[in-house]
């Protein structure tokens, strides 16, 4: 980021009272967001389309005992609410990386760790084309939030990452809870999830695969654990950038659908500047007391970058959405202003 602010900072010995630890600094980025978007379904009202957000991340580093650790905060917004309150923490978290023996973390949401993080890796010029309609990309990473993560390379040829879920309420209620805070009673799920990459096989391809398991606790007999897969492959050659990912999940509740996943798409470089991409995706819902129906999402993005500011746009559609054939098609567009600090 530009004109990058820097705080001293020393409070992490405080947190790390069984380790010594130097001063270090707080490194201070951020960014503001317009945007002029709306979603149509037919009986949706948008009412005003104009929108903002702001983002403030701290990121601060040091040595602890020849171990580096580095702990990364963010403020967010959704826009200006009624008050101040709006501003809190949408996520932090503490690294501690051991050199040859990888790095491991406690994560509150940032998405360090784990299948999330290879979630849907197409080449996207903006964001992903599913965000606004309402689909569903098929992946439920196992909480994402008070979770603990290990990552290493392995031999310089591929990377591992792996994330633990001691536990959450369920896939609704996966909130961070705050310094000496639990879940509490009603905590029913917990589980696991890994995620290998690699683009070390060839020039320009970049692959992985990544799995993840989620146990339900609650005891019912109609529930059955949660299992989810992915795997994808891109390809850069020149200004092109082409890439294809397969996933599928199945249990959680009773008479929840399994889902079947296809996303693929491709983005050009115009220039340094302007990126457009055009992406496809394909939900089948396995319902096991009907005929299967799929679920198709379709975009186009763009982007251009002036320095710190970029302009983005964003074009997608999703019919059956949810599995449901009587589902009206839903249209997203938006067009973003971003400055970044």
């Amino acid at each position: 980021m530009n004109n990058i602010k820097k705080i001293g900072y020393s409070a992490l010995a405080g947190s790390l009272v069984a380790f010594s630890a130097n001063a270090v600094e707080l490194t201070v980025s951020g960014q503001t967001e317009v945007t002029y978007s709306g979603t149509d379904n037919s009986t949706t009202t948008n009412g005003n389309k104009w929108g903002g957000g702001n983002e403030i991340t701290f990121t601060g580093s040091g040595d602890v005992n020849g171990m580096t650790a580095t702990y990364t905060a963010v403020i967010a917004d959704g826009g200006q609410a009624n008050s101040n309150s709006s501003e809190t923490f949408a996520s932090s978290s503490l690294m501690l990386d051991m050199g040859d023996m990888g790095t491991i973390g406690f994560d509150q949401g940032v998405g360090e760790f784990g299948v999330s993080t290879i979630d849907d890796k197409m080449p996207y010029a903006y964001e992903e084309i599913w965000t606004y309609t309402g689909a569903s990309n098929g992946l439920q990473a196992a909480g994402g939030c008070n979770v603990l993560g290990y990552k290493n390379s392995i031999a310089g040829l591929a990377n591992i990452s792996i994330e633990l879920d001691p536990g959450h309420k369920d896939n609704s209620t996966k909130g961070c809870t705050g310094d000496g805070g639990t879940t509490g009673e009603g905590t029913t799920n917990s589980g696991y999830n890994w995620a290998l990459t690699s683009s070390a096989l060839l020039d320009g391809l970049n692959v992985g695969i990544g799995q993840g398991t989620e146990e339900i606790k609650d005891g019912a007999t109609t529930n059955e654990d949660l299992t989810y897969q992915t795997a994808f492959a891109t390809y850069a050659f020149g200004p092109v950038t082409v890439g294809y990912q397969m996933s599928e999940a199945n249990g959680g509740s009773a008479a929840t659908n399994g889902k079947n996943v296809e996303i693929y798409g491709a983005s050009f470089n115009v220039n340094e500047n302007f990126a457009i991409s055009v992406n496809q995706m394909d939900t089948e819902f396995d319902k096991p007391s009907s005929t299967n129906v799929t679920e198709e999402t379709s975009g186009i993005g763009a982007s251009y970058t002036m320095g710190s500011a970029s302009v983005r746009i964003l074009s997608s559609e999703t019919d059956n959405l949810g599995g449901a054939t009587t589902a009206k098609s839903v249209e997203h567009t938006e067009i973003s202003l971003m400055l970044a600090f």
